[in-house]
């Protein structure tokens, strides 16, 4: 019976996330709903490296910091989202494809409890749009080639993708409704274009007891293969029933994945909590701790400001919940998890 439960879970996971999705965040100055040239840099370089954009979704989702009044960060953050939406159709991008959404209402509370330096850096980081560009699940599945980035694609699939690329926008402009797998012209096992993800670095601990290499609870975030986009889930650290106080018994395995993320300067991540079983009329469960519909982001916070007191960085961190709007389409139990979502890997030094 437990094996047939794992099948269904797995099967409805893999699902759930047939549609390809990367995402990329523009910062703004304050009060500006301009960004600056270092971010328009950065956001062409990360468009430039896109796949298929012709036929891809966008969703633009936009921030305030907590100051300023409701309307008037209500009102900034649509000029921003504006701001990237019109970006975006100077670069060829259709209007139709484009979905605008202000995110919070304009704006993301601050903590009283958190110092100066964490309190402008949460500010810094809400002052952005978020940009969603999407392959949905129907077209996903049609293509061979299942990356929406260059710099993810093998060294065949690079050679392949110019002209696998326009074919795959004229078949489906061509037949919207079809599911008629678009081959390459090339066949590409699946072997040779899966990437070796059996390479680790072997970073010790200082738990007691010790971490056995052969039981590394974290071992994907050790993988040399690591890269932007992956989510790495936090398996068994726990909370309290409710509440956003993180278990006892959970502790060590946190410190054991800030051993990694001290010795791993490379990785920069989102701290994503989420949440089941609410009532739908509500953006967050209910949390007994603050008394305050929060649970998802409490409980993100949490790992945020632990990970912090243990030695890693916060300018490498953000943090954010998403309530249930984020399920994984298998059994509740599931969707109640706190995720590492990998949003960069700096380059090796040289």
């Amino acid at each position: 019976m437990k094996q047939i439960i794992y099948i269904c879970v797995f099967l409805m996971a893999i699902c759930s996330s047939a549609q390809i999705t990367v995402t990329h965040s523009v910062y703004f100055d304050l009060d500006k709903d301009e960004f600056s040239f270092s971010e328009g840099k950065q956001l062409t370089s990360f468009f430039d490296d896109l796949i298929y954009k012709p036929i891809l979704t966008v969703k633009i989702l936009g921030y305030c910091d907590d100051r300023g009044s409701h309307d008037y960060n209500l009102d900034l953050s649509n000029r921003r989202v504006e701001t990237v939406s019109k970006w975006l159709e100077n670069h060829d991008i259709e209007l139709e494809n484009i979905s605008k959404k202000v995110e919070g209402l304009g704006e993301i509370a601050l903590e009283e409890e958190l110092d100066a330096e964490e309190t402008e850096e949460i500010r810094a980081q809400n002052r952005r749009v978020d940009v969603e560009f999407s392959l949905s699940a129907d077209k996903t599945e049609r293509i061979a080639i299942k990356k929406l980035r260059k710099k993810d694609l093998t060294e065949k699939e690079a050679k392949e993708i110019p002209v696998y690329e326009q074919k795959v926008v004229a078949a489906i402009k061509e037949k919207p409704t079809s599911k008629e797998i678009i081959p390459t012209a090339a066949k590409i096992e699946v072997e040779e274009i899966a990437e070796v993800e059996n390479e680790f670095l072997d970073i010790p601990t200082k738990l007691d007891p010790p971490i056995d290499n052969t039981k590394e609870p974290f071992k994907t975030l050790l993988s040399k293969k690591l890269k932007a986009g992956q989510v790495i889930r936090l398996e068994n650290i726990l909370f309290y029933k409710g509440r956003s106080t993180i278990l006892e018994e959970s502790q060590p395995l946190l410190d054991r994945v800030a051993e990694i993320l001290i010795a791993r300067e490379d990785i920069h991540f989102e701290i994503h909590g989420h949440v089941c079983c609410i009532n739908p009329s509500y953006p967050d469960a209910y949390n007994r701790d603050t008394k305050k519909s929060n649970l998802s982001h409490d409980r993100a916070k949490a790992i945020y400001k632990t990970l912090r007191s243990r030695g890693v960085k916060h300018t490498r961190m953000k943090f954010k919940g998403y309530g249930r709007t984020r399920p994984l389409g298998g059994i509740d139990k599931l969707d109640r998890r706190v995720e590492l979502y990998i949003t960069k890997i700096d380059p090796p030094k040289n």
